[in-house]
């Protein structure tokens, strides 16, 4: 168990650096006309381009949800967006030419809220620009509403690693958290995906959700180990009902909080542990093998908005709303309000709402907090021509101390201090140091 005295010093908000700089600290997106050009600067053919597509559409509000998302039953919703997507992709094609995709991950919101019409002329489109060799499509589905048709879809059409929204299996939970979705329902699902031949899959659970019990985790859990998925992600439930309205409607005095909730992970990466499931990094698990356990072991893998990666292309491109693109040298984010997308794209732009362009510092940090969380390791000739570097030193005594890290030529996580790789990771971070109050949700 953890020691009290660190979950009070260190349970604090911290940035979860799926991008560095956290989209907090963004001081602006670059032009359309300078975004192209870092494309264009950063493309390699060999290495291709990752896709990312959000979809925003869900048919049912899940309380606990902080994501973009519409509430919607119209499935026409679904067609005449992807009409949309593809004219956003004409314009990246208008000024890049040929482009190579490596790969595709649709999220959301509900991809499978895309009807197999809509997903068909998507993909259609798009195949234009696959590397069928080398091509990896992978897609979030809702196991409430995704048929076993449109599964066969998804496998026809390359799909190979599907991701689907468990959260948790217990009915008073479910209940509390407005996402009733039996056990019988998912096995069914995933039974269907390994008998036409889909093997990686991957759950999403949450912990800290209310009325959770150790009781309830653990039988949770037992039956996400019964269904074998490839990868688990058991992430902490953020509260933060004054920023998602949707949240207000969570049971608050139904929350397990401080060390109730810190236990409720611990027993759970317990329980993953004794059944063969390696932790590759925060809040993620997978099997031995696991192309992410693989890379994890070589010290490759790789982090970014759409989760971990094994093999990841310096160029993330985004369709739909609210999705987040990046290059070598900046992010982009588009607009998140469906209607003003659509207004954007008519008018042959990009829906661009924000962005950053990296600096020099910023691609060195970048860089240091992706080999850190690969390796659980900084080697000390790292940071010290970073501005900041009297400042990360200072911090690095302080958790060496507190016995989060040993320190030698280079610092080395501690199993004390893996509950707190994000509060050791932003110690890098100049954008926080800067600043006059953290960002994120709380560590723990």
């Amino acid at each position: 168990m953890i020691k009290d005295s660190l979950v009070q010093k260190y349970n604090v908000p911290v940035p979860r650096y799926t991008s560095f700089p956290a989209v907090p600290y963004w001081t602006g997106a670059p032009s359309q006309e300078m975004w192209f050009e870092h494309l264009k600067e950063g493309y390699d053919k060999s290495q291709g381009v990752e896709l990312y597509i959000h979809v925003p559409f869900c048919e049912k509000l899940c309380y606990y949800c902080g994501c973009h998302r519409v509430i919607s039953k119209n499935k026409n919703r679904g067609i005449e967006y992807v009409d949309f997507l593809l004219r956003e992709w004409e314009l990246y094609l208008e000024q890049m030419g040929d482009i190579n995709i490596s790969s595709i991950h649709l999220g959301g919101g509900t991809p499978n809220f895309l009807n197999e019409e809509a997903f068909s002329t998507l993909l259609d489109k798009l195949k234009e620009s696959i590397d069928a060799k080398e091509f990896k499509g992978s897609i979030e589905i809702d196991p409430r509403t995704c048929s076993k048709s449109q599964l066969d879809l998804y496998k026809k059409l390359g799909f190979s690693r599907l991701s689907m929204g468990i959260q948790d299996f217990d009915p008073v939970v479910q209940e509390a958290i407005g996402r009733i979705q039996p056990f019988e329902k998912v096995k069914e699902l995933v039974d269907y995906c390994r008998e036409i031949g889909i093997d990686d899959i991957n759950f999403d659970l949450i912990y800290g959700l209310p009325y959770q019990t150790l009781d309830t985790v653990e039988a949770t859990i037992e039956k996400v180990i019964s269904l074998k998925p490839l990868q688990i992600a058991f992430y902490s439930y953020a509260h933060l009902p004054s920023k998602i309205k949707n949240q207000k409607l969570i049971p608050e005095e139904a929350l397990p909080e401080g060390a109730l909730k810190r236990a409720l992970y611990e027993h759970g990466k317990g329980l993953l542990e004794n059944h063969s499931y390696k932790e590759i990094g925060l809040d993620h698990f997978a099997k031995s093998n696991s192309q992410l356990y693989q890379a994890k072991q070589k010290g490759k893998l790789r982090r970014n908005f759409m989760g971990h990666t094994h093999k990841s292309s310096p160029i993330i491109i985004g369709l739909g709303c609210s999705s987040i693109s990046s290059s070598a040298k900046s992010f982009v984010q588009n607009e998140k309000n469906v209607k003003t997308y659509f207004e954007s794209i008519s008018k042959r732009r990009l829906a661009i709402s924000t962005g950053h362009i990296h600096t020099q510092e910023d691609i060195v940090v970048e860089e240091i907090l992706q080999n850190f969380f690969a390796t659980n390791s900084v080697s000390k000739k790292d940071w010290q021509s970073l501005k900041n570097a009297s400042h990360i030193n200072s911090k690095i005594c302080e958790l060496e101390e507190d016995g989060l890290i040993t320190n030698s030529d280079k610092i080395i996580v501690t199993d004390d201090g893996r509950p707190f790789m994000r509060n050791i990771a932003s110690i890098f971070d100049h954008h926080l140091m800067r600043s006059k109050q953290n960002s994120g949700s709380r560590a723990l």
